[in-house]
């Protein structure tokens, strides 16, 4: 309470002090004025500002956060939400594998050989029935049983184990009480043991699979790790034997130095994996060791007979394609296919690969063709795609099997047997990858400028020289998004440190911006000055200039915290009626006023093109937030925050933002600066005399240290006149102006003319050129007629010292680095209120993830744009165009909300559709071939992911070989 009291205190007396400073300085600036109108301004200003003030600080207070509640009661909600994602996740699953249909067959256990388990002291062995063995449902009752609650079950492959570790889930989930520990299966293949602890690792899986877990707890713990500490979560590891076998041993010791009373633990195994862990490292303490027991020939019948249609018969008896098969296993239980149906798993392919009739098993029964049981469980797993697409067609089900082996393939690849759609990026290649992103901006960029060319109100809103500088400049852009999408988004997974990424980043930006600053100065000619939007000495300027403004965007989202493979977002307003509310209400706020935009510009009332784009942006994020709104919050929906958190969130970040893009931004663009003022200074080294001198139509004189350089042939352009009393631009004939008319800025307009005399004057190396007009005389910007000038004549009137260069070149750029601050901080504030990570465990189902990342993503470009052009108003609105800086704050905010879609899961997930589709990897509607592969049971869902049926189903797809030795009985061994 006193830390609080003390917080709140020093706030309000900072508060109090920035106040009093504030208004001793509206004081000195009303003193100065003598205008009575003026000052009514400014007291109306004070006014507007001090009531918003107060609206917030009552909004503030009013949605203060409640006080923290104990940090029990937190936990066994967190517990309680876990355990739904868990139990709606798995009981999908048990459903889609028709595990109850009719009835799962029931596979028996019994224990273990005791040398692979602990000492009888220590582990209170399980009683035995009078038969010595146990049926698959009993497998709860037998873990509680257990005094440590640890059990380790051991099976060959498709032996059951998954299916054992599915039942004892929603088992313990069907008997687990209000805050009970939730049973959680983790797949340990991804796990590194010399590396990584196990309650750090399970600490991280729950993390990334269920985001809300994701959150602090105290300290540096997250809620995932307190869950597990508090002994709230029961780990279900399935799949020991996945691990590479050099650490079987090491596993085991790290489990045993980890648990304790309050971590219990099921691990699933193959024997001859376990047996190694067990000579190599140790027993799991106090854990029973159980076994799987292949099937008996009778339960596998009796499940193929109810399980299969029946035949057209004459007769009452009822048959199917698998009677005159079973009753030949009846006469000789020690066929092959008597052993190989005693593997749960092939007995599940066996009556797909077989239920429809077509196919009759009794090719099972020969020998030639079959001569091990090793060939009929290769036949079955070859088969059971095609069999699963049999309604397609002979070359449907071709294609989908195909297609199924590539992605195992990709899956054996990385080494995991999950994937979630916005991973299908890494079956694309490495530089389609970072390159694509660019070129997407660049699409949609395109895309949002046809309301303008439809508006009849067509001025070009960029500068543009040539076909040819137009290409480049894209060219370039393309490239300065492929470089900052490799250097300046942060890894996935935040494996970097935010702070040591930020010093990577503050490195690799201010190294890329003095590279393309001297490059760009070395190519173009900067001894006139510089200024955004200026004409450029041929198409090399221009491809440094796209660069340079792509690894601008690359960085703000960099600095944000955009990860290089984004993951799903949900959306921040669903998880309430109020933020639905909101978004409703703002939503049609914001599509009223883009359609009443467009109105006024097809009408013709408004005719620039900003306008019209300003109406798009307007329109489609109107359109998107009333869209969002209409969903409700599905499972991987955050909770929706109170108001006053909300703002609290926003200030920090827009805050903390802020001053990272400054840091970054103005350290770049000063090395930019700097570089670039080097390279002019070099080029502007004394040449020789012209004083007196007459070249190509051009008379060189030099009086009292000013130099002239005049001619009488007529010379026609355009002046541009930035603002009212603002100095014009002038641009020869052959360029167009950027942004002759703008909203909001009165006084800027274009004008063509036609000089009869042209002067340049040069001081000190500083140029203006004066025209001699029809109206008068005329001083303007010389930077853009240069080209009419002799190149010797360039070099002796930019001659000067190399104070004078570097006062004409830094200040725009040093500005520009303020600007990038500002920007950066907006989009930072803007991206982490609309960036709210996706629960891609608790989806209900990977197409759902899809179009909810897909709304969020529209929603949050639409929205980083619209802010972005709100702070960019008060640059396009300063009464003199300094530095071209009018062009800057024009071209920034409609591509900022174009790089946040292109660099988004589903903005890459677009990409990646493209060339799968193009390379045949994948069919176009990717999505729905993967919905219908799990639909026919190839696949299955764990929340927004997809696995293949089994592990060994995956190996086959992907042509490896899979171990299965002839000379024992399948599903035995290990």
């Amino acid at each position: 309470m006193s830390g609080g009291w003390r917080g709140a205190r020093l706030r309000r007396r900072v508060m109090f002090g920035v106040c009093g400073a504030a208004l001793v300085a509206l004081a000195s600036v009303l003193r100065t004025i003598d205008d009575v109108a003026s000052e009514s301004v400014l007291v109306s200003v004070i006014g507007a500002v001090v009531s918003v003030a107060a609206l917030l600080a009552d909004v503030l207070r009013g949605d203060a956060d409640p006080p923290p509640q104990p940090g029990d009661d937190v936990r066994r909600r967190a517990a309680d939400q876990l355990a739904d994602a868990v139990r709606e996740q798995w009981a999908a699953e048990f459903r889609l594998r028709r595990l109850q249909d009719p009835e799962p067959v029931d596979v028996r256990w019994t224990a273990a050989d005791p040398r692979l388990a602990d000492h009888p002291e220590n582990v209170r062995r399980i009683p035995t029935q009078r038969d010595g063995e146990r049926r698959l449902g009993d497998v709860v009752a037998a873990f509680g049983s257990v005094p440590g609650r640890r059990l380790v079950v051991l099976g060959g492959p498709g032996s059951g184990k998954t299916v054992l570790a599915l039942r004892f889930t929603l088992g313990r989930l069907a008997e687990r009480q209000a805050g009970g520990p939730v049973p959680v299966i983790f797949q340990p293949a991804g796990w590194d043991p010399r590396h990584t602890g196990l309650r750090d690792w399970l600490a991280e899986r729950l993390a990334a699979e269920h985001r809300p877990l994701a959150l602090p707890a105290g300290g540096q713990r997250t809620l995932a790790r307190a869950l597990l500490d508090s002994g709230l979560v029961l780990p279900v590891l399935d799949g020991f034997d996945e691990l590479p076998e050099d650490v079987y041993g090491m596993a085991v010791r790290r489990i045993n130095s980890e648990l304790d009373d309050d971590l219990p633990l099921l691990l699933t195994s193959r024997p001859r994996a376990w047996r190694t862990a067990v000579d190599e490292g140790d027993v799991l303490t106090a854990a029973q060791v159980v076994r799987l027991l292949p099937l008996e020939i009778g339960q596998s019948a009796a499940h193929l007979e109810r399980t299969a249609r029946p035949l057209p018969a004459a007769g009452a008896l009822r048959t199917t394609v698998w009677t005159p098969v079973l009753e030949r296993l009846a006469r000789d239980p020690d066929d092959q296919l008597a052993a190989v149906l005693t593997v749960p798993l092939m007995v599940a392919l066996a009556r797909t690969v077989y239920g429809d009739r077509t196919r009759d098993p009794a090719e099972l029964l020969d020998r030639v063709r079959f001569p091990t049981g090793a060939h009929i469980e290769e036949h079955l797993l070859e088969a059971f795609v095609p069999a699963a697409f049999t309604d397609t067609g002979a070359h449907g089900a071709a294609e989908a099997k195909r297609r199924l082996g590539r992605l195992a393939r990709e899956l054996d690849r990385r080494g995991t047997a999950r994937f979630g759609w916005w991973e299908l990026e890494s079956m694309t290649p490495r530089l389609l990858r970072v390159y694509a992103p660019g070129l997407v901006a660049i699409v949609v960029n395109a895309l949002l400028l046809i309301p303008a060319l439809l508006s009849r109100a067509w001025s070009d809103p960029a500068t543009v020289d040539d076909s040819a500088s137009l290409l480049m400049t894209l060219v370039g852009q393309s490239l300065g998004y492929a470089f900052g999408v490799a250097f300046l988004l942060p890894p996935a997974g935040g494996r970097v440190p935010r702070a040591a990424f930020l010093r990577r980043q503050l490195a690799v930006a201010t190294a890329a911006a003095a590279v393309l600053w001297a490059g760009f100065a070395f190519t173009d000619d900067l001894r006139f000055g510089f200024r955004f939007g200026a004409v450029t000495d041929g198409w090399l300027p221009d491809l440094l200039a796209g660069c340079l403004f792509a690894l601008l965007f690359c960085l703000f989202f960099g600095i944000a915290g955009l990860s290089r493979r984004p993951r799903p977002l949900s959306l921040p307003w669903a998880g309430g009626h109020r933020g639905r509310a909101a978004a409703r209400g703002c939503g049609g706020a914001l599509a009223a006023l883009g359609a009443a935009v467009l109105t006024a510009v097809l009408a013709g009332v408004a005719d620039s093109p900003w306008t019209a784009l300003f109406g798009t942006v307007c329109g489609v994020a109107g359109g998107v937030l009333l869209l969002g709104a209409t969903r409700r919050a599905e499972r991987d929906s955050a909770p929706l925050a109170r108001p006053g958190r909300v703002v609290r969130g926003l200030a920090a970040r827009l805050v903390r933002g802020t001053a990272a893009a400054l840091l970054v931004g103005v350290a770049a663009t000063t090395a930019g600066g700097l570089a670039a003022v080097g390279v002019t200074v070099l080029k502007s080294a004394p040449k020789e005399g012209l004083d007196g001198r007459r070249i190509g139509g051009w008379e060189f004189r030099e009086r009292h240290g000013v130099r002239f350089a005049t001619t009488g042939r007529p010379l026609r352009g355009t002046l541009l006149y930035p603002a009212r009393d603002a100095r014009p631009v002038a641009y020869p004939r052959r360029t167009s102006p950027p942004n002759c008319r703008l909203p909001l800025v009165t006084g800027r307009s274009c004008d063509a003319f036609t000089a009869r005399r042209t002067a340049f004057e040069a001081r000190d190396g500083a140029v203006v050129v004066r025209l001699a007009t029809r109206d008068g005389l005329r001083t303007a910007d010389a930077a853009g007629l240069r080209s009419e000038l002799p190149p010797r004549a360039r070099d002796w009137l930019t001659e000067g010292s190399s104070r004078g260069t570097a006062g004409r070149l830094l200040p725009p750029i040093l500005a520009a680095g303020v600007l990038v601050g500002l920007v950066g901080g907006c989009v930072c504030g803007v991206y982490h209120a609309l960036s709210t990570p996706s629960d891609v465990m608790r989806a209900a189902g990977p197409r759902s993830s899809l179009r909810t990342d897909r709304t969020a993503s529209l929603a949050r470009g639409a929205l980083a744009a619209l802010a972005t052009a709100v702070v960019c108003v008060p640059v396009v609105t300063m009464s003199r165009d300094w530095g071209g800086f009018v062009q800057a704050g024009t071209q920034l905010w409609v591509p900022v909300g174009t790089a946040a879609l292109a660099l988004s899961a589903w903005g890459r997930l677009a990409v990646a559709r493209i060339w799968l589709a193009a390379s045949g990897r994948m069919p176009w509607r990717c999505m729905a071939f993967l919905d219908e592969a799990h639909r026919r049971g190839v696949l299955r869902q764990s929340g927004a992911y997809y696995e293949f049926r089994h592990l060994r189903l995956q190996r086959q797809l992907a042509a490896e070989p899979v171990a299965c030795p002839a000379d024992r009985p399948l599903g035995v061994g290990g």
